[in-house]
């Protein structure tokens, strides 16, 4: 067989027979046709390979050499252009202690995951922003591997068992550039062509064939592969895995037949490569699926939520808050309902301890409002009009002529028109909190700088963090790959970091931790790091 992407790791949650716990993934490869022979379906070899962490012990034989193997034929999940999608579905029972899985396809080398012990929470490794923007040069940042050296390096002492995904895992801003149709739609300067325009069968072929390469190659160049075949993965997915601002553009432009037809494409290639699936797999199907309510707007598809087993006592929740996303609702209220269904009937008190909740964008995160009121004022408009002359280069993006970062500003929670419904949001994991005496996290990333925001009872009321049910978390990492802003910047942002008032019994604001760089030396800004980053979650 001939290789074109894999092997690649999903982790899909733990299923309980009594006090059996049974783990649940699957392992996926992409071959290329022409060059494959498929008169044997692939089979892979699956088998325990104890190791300890520092050496291999000399009475430890893999079970392979011992003739305790399991082999199973892969199911051909998708094909098309010359290329199939193999997907292996693996269940594997944990024992007493974490123990490495190894597995084999066909006669190829041996790869080997980690799973967790019985009842034991999992240790986590969280990542979002995996890419370069098109305006970075990857060599200024010695590429895309530092951080992921670094994540192998750990892993190869205390082992991962997921890797969390929190948006952006490939940037396919590229199809602005490496298009010939697509890029001519969107240079053109005539709004009522662009707004006309048909998605013709040539633009869909060329845009299929750039995300399938796209994600073909990111996923199988350097580290991040290699983390990708040995740490099983979680995902959502945000706008890069998309294009830039997908979702937050105006309706009239988002709903043009060419950016509704890109939308369906990436909507594929996201199934197929970040979920090993498609998108007529159910929950009846594959358990660890919420599906919303109803089809998006843009992206006639149900948002794919993701709901599983990090451990006996732990919940994760990743929510996809780009499949039903317009610049005025993130998710629909009948989806929340769905989710906090789920949520309420999963999570089972005195044993859940904790519910994670992923969502691309940061939730408690500086105010962005006074730029975007000067973004979106008349006061802009003369020049916006000279912005789209190209006079002033990148100031308004290709796509609606509007001001380049306010897709940003618009994607943020606490934007004009998402702030209802996140302090609605909020308020309903706090009854969650409070109803299953579990403690919230949330996970976020996008913005390019590690910190942690936090709601919390004002201080006032005399509740310590321990007994406080509106105590949350926001984790904010990123990027592990894509460039952090400027120093300055993260100190513009900081001087909005003030104590918010969600409402008369919730405050926010972000908690200041970091008192050295990386390099060592003292910071001003204690809150929030510009630098490249990770996270990793343990108990």
């Amino acid at each position: 067989m001939f290789l074109k992407c894999g092997p690649l790791l999903r982790y899909t949650g733990i299923r309980r027979e009594g006090e059996r716990e049974i783990w649940r993934g699957s392992i996926m490869i992409v071959t290329e046709d022409e060059q494959s022979d498929y008169s044997t379906v692939p089979t892979l070899r699956i088998f325990a390979q104890p190791m300890d962490l520092l050496q291999l012990p000399p009475n430890h034989r893999d079970g392979e050499k011992a003739g305790r193997y399991k082999e199973v034929r892969a199911v051909r999940l998708h094909a098309e252009r010359g290329f199939t999608f193999w997907r292996w579905s693996i269940e594997i029972e944990l024992g007493s202690q974490q123990h490495r899985v190894a597995y084999r396809i066909n006669k190829g080398p041996a790869l080997g995951f980690w799973v967790p012990a019985r009842g034991e929470t999992m240790n986590m490794m969280f990542h979002s922003c995996n890419g370069f923007s098109l305006s970075v040069d990857p060599n200024v940042f010695s590429g895309p591997d530092p951080l992921w050296r670094d994540v192998l390096n750990k892993h190869q002492t205390r082992p991962f068992h997921v890797m969390i995904g929190g948006g952006d895992q490939v940037y396919n801003d590229g199809a602005m550039r490496d298009t010939t149709l697509f890029r001519e739609w969107l240079q053109t300067k005539n709004p009522e062509f662009k707004h006309g325009a048909d998605f013709s069968p040539q633009m869909q072929e060329e845009l299929e064939a750039y995300y399938l390469h796209r994600y073909s190659m990111w996923f199988s160049q350097g580290l991040f592969a290699m983390a990708g075949s040995q740490i099983p993965m979680v995902n959502i997915w945000d706008d890069h895995d998309i294009i830039d601002g997908y979702g937050s553009y105006p309706h009239h432009f988002m709903s043009t037949r060419v950016f509704t037809g890109l939308g369906a494409i990436a909507f594929k290639y996201y199934m197929l490569f970040q979920h090993q699936s498609v998108a007529a797999e159910t929950s009846q199907e594959e358990p660890s699926w919420v599906l919303g309510a109803s089809p998006g707007p843009y992206i006639n598809e149900l948002a794919r939520h993701v709901f599983l087993d990090l451990g006996r006592k732990v919940k994760f929740l990743g929510m996809d808050c780009r499949t039903e996303r317009m610049r005025d609702e993130v998710l629909s209220e009948a989806s929340y309902d769905i989710l906090f269904d789920k949520c309420r009937a999963e999570i089972k008190s005195g044993e859940t301890r904790h519910l994670i909740v992923m969502l691309g964008v940061p939730i408690a995160y500086p105010r962005l409002n006074f730029l975007e009121n000067i973004l979106t004022s008349r006061v802009m408009d003369p020049i916006k009009a000279i912005g789209r002359t190209g006079v002033l280069g990148g100031f308004v993006n290709k796509f609606d002529g509007g001001v380049e970062i306010l897709d940003d500003l618009d994607d943020h929670w606490s934007s004009r028109g998402h702030k209802h419904e996140r302090n609605w949001f909020i308020q309903e994991l706090q009854e969650l909190a409070a109803e299953k005496s579990v403690r919230i996290t949330i996970l976020g990333g996008d913005v390019h700088l590690g910190a942690v925001g936090q709601f919390y009872t004002p201080k006032k009321f005399g509740i310590s963090k321990d007994r406080d049910h509106r105590y949350m978390p926001n984790v904010i990492s990123s990027a592990i790959v894509n460039t952090p802003p400027p120093n300055v910047m993260a100190d513009v942002l900081n001087r909005r970091n003030k104590v918010h008032h969600l409402d008369s019994e919730t405050d926010e604001d972000m908690i200041p931790m970091f008192d050295v760089d990386v390099d060592g030396s003292k910071r001003n800004n204690k809150c929030l790091l510009p630098r490249r980053n990770y996270c990793t979650i343990r108990e």
